[in-house]
């Protein structure tokens, strides 16, 4: 697990890595909403967007690196403009894209963790490439605090 931060007057940013396990994700997001809590945005947001942060983690886990013979890694970077209250969150792995098709029973069950990032975020945008996916989840100006 490793773990930045920068911050400069007029950004902070945090980026988190770890492996894409469900353990490793667990922490991912608990060392984020600590960052976001010592930034003082309110508990509501931070929940709200940790279920938003968690469903692109939880689709690292369970989807980039199938089939691979290890497990890969994960990051969640985060951009946060305390002054115009802008959030930006970036989770990224480097597993293999699957485009959606087909889905057995079980998979219906289950896929409405992009529904879900796409109505708890201003704004999400998943670049889904040859080397990996990107999640992307912006905050814009909505009094983050």
């Amino acid at each position: 697990m490793s773990l930045s931060a920068v911050e400069s007057p007029t950004s902070e940013q945090l980026t988190v890595r770890g492996m894409a396990t469900a353990a490793s994700a667990a922490q991912l997001r608990d060392e984020f909403g600590a960052w976001l809590r010592a930034r003082g945005v309110s508990a509501p947001q931070t929940n709200e967007i940790l279920l938003a942060v968690n469903e692109a983690l939880a689709n690292c886990v369970d989807h980039a690196y199938s089939g691979h013979s290890a497990v890969g890694t994960m990051a969640v970077r985060a951009d946060y403009e305390p002054a115009a209250g802008c959030l930006s969150i970036c989770v990224t792995d480097h597993g293999t894209w699957r485009q959606p098709g087909h889905q057995s029973a079980e998979d219906r069950r289950r896929g409405r963790g992009v529904a879900l990032m796409h109505a708890m975020a201003d704004h999400c945008t998943i670049n889904g490439r040859h080397d990996g996916t990107t999640v992307c989840l912006d905050y814009r100006c909505r009094g983050i605090r």
